[in-house]
């Protein structure tokens, strides 16, 4: 599926011709075959080594569990360790608490069929940090071409018809094609809330995906 949006145009004449410049868009859409979760553990302890076994213990029996669905060792990396000390104010005076560890992993999810019960299977085993899902597909570069190739056809046939309109009779060759930023990346799913007290655990639906690219095309005639 091809989307074109006219952006506009401009001529002028270099007295060898006229030049006429046009944006060209391509869209492809594609439903997602893979996902990336941010879960992780986040602990808080008056005692820094408490907080960090006891935030270890639970991040190793999420990935024990998740490894236990399938998940390879390779597909689970850290995203993000911390560890932020917490305070309290009152009357303008600061109190220590403790300390807070937080221990993100990124999860490649290959099945998508198993998204929601991984999920639920990391939140049941320690998981109390859920960021999104980011939904990709693992060849985007085949369909981006698609959609650049796609462009390209967009602005030709723009300049064409800005020709056309202009009066110009003679046939226009493209002078300069410069490829744009890709747009259209997957945007996140993100999970506000999780009930894992139903049977049928945390519903994902991907939907589709749309893959973008932009040209900006020179033509002389």
């Amino acid at each position: 599926m091809v989307n074109g949006m006219y952006t506009g145009y401009r001529s002028n004449s270099n007295g060898n011709g006229k030049k006429i410049t046009v944006s060209g868009e391509g869209s492809v859409f594609a439903a997602p075959n893979r996902a990336t979760a941010t879960v992780g553990v986040r602990t808080e302890n008056q005692n820094l080594q408490t907080a960090q076994a006891e935030n270890a213990e639970k991040s190793n029996g999420m990935l024990a569990a998740l490894q236990n669905l399938g998940i390879a060792k390779d597909d689970m990396k850290t995203a993000d360790f911390r560890i932020d000390p917490i305070y309290t104010y009152e009357d303008g005076k600061q109190f220590f608490q403790g300390y807070r560890v937080t221990h993100l992993y990124s999860i490649t999810i290959r099945n998508l069929a198993q998204a929601g019960l991984i999920i639920d299977t990391a939140v049941e085993n320690g998981a109390n940090e859920i960021m999104n899902i980011q939904f990709s597909v693992a060849e985007p570069q085949e369909l981006y071409n698609r959609a650049l190739s796609m462009a390209v056809v967009d602005s030709y046939n723009k300049a064409q018809t800005v020709a056309r309109t202009l009066g110009i009779q003679t046939a226009i060759s493209p002078l300069t094609i410069t490829e744009e930023t890709q747009k259209g990346s997957p945007g996140p799913f993100l999970v506000a809330s999780l009930d894992t007290s139903s049977g049928s655990g945390t519903p994902i639906e991907p939907g589709q995906l749309e893959i973008k690219a932009t040209v900006t095309g020179t033509y002389i005639g």
